[in-house]
């Protein structure tokens, strides 16, 4: 069966049966977070595929990845469930499932922005407020820099990028000049 369709029913399945207490989803969503970044690392995802550990260590091992935080006793459950039906290789996507899933059924959304320079703290909240208009939802920004922008920013939300730099504004003078040239000759 294919990785897409087990991870998104089995964070589907965990998202409802957390069902609609605010406080233990969000808790749940951040532990997620925590725990994708440490299976990420190869080390741990061939310590949890061992055949030779039990249940309990495989649970173990998460739990310290998350310390020095205690582990839900909900997800705790659900991973023990996931180990019980030999899916522990498939967690890192089903937990990143279920944070899509979160963000989702609460209307948040990412965003990257990439600037030439550190922008003010009035500025990066004017961002946030134009995004948060154009989505009708809350709007989570990632800031970068990059001086090579020279100046503009770019924009990146929900797959869609919005690049208002000057570098790109001066690659695309410069080929339209070339193209202009070529007819010329």
């Amino acid at each position: 069966m294919n990785t897409g369709i087990i991870a998104s029913r089995y964070a589907t399945a965990l998202y409802k049966w957390v069902g609609a207490d605010d406080a233990v989803a969000s808790l749940l969503c951040a532990q997620a977070k925590t725990l994708t970044q440490a299976l990420s690392l190869e080390k741990l995802r061939s310590l949890l595929k061992d055949a030779s550990l039990k249940k309990e260590e495989k649970v173990s091992l998460l739990e310290a990845a998350l310390a020095p935080e205690k582990m839900s006793p909900k997800l705790r459950s659900f991973i023990e469930m996931v180990e019980s039906n030999g899916r522990i290789s498939d967690l890192r996507f089903i937990l990143i499932s279920y944070i899509n899933l979160y963000y989702k059924e609460r209307n948040i959304h990412f965003a990257k922005v990439v600037v030439a320079y550190k922008p003010s703290e009035e500025l990066g909240a004017k961002l946030v407020s134009v995004a948060e208009n154009l989505l009708h939802g809350k709007v989570i920004m990632e800031e970068k820099t990059d001086p090579g922008l020279i100046g503009g920013v770019i924009m990146e939300v929900d797959g869609y990028r919005y690049d208002a730099s000057v570098k790109t504004a001066l690659k695309t003078v410069r080929e339209n000049f070339r193209e202009q040239n070529k007819r010329i000759i």
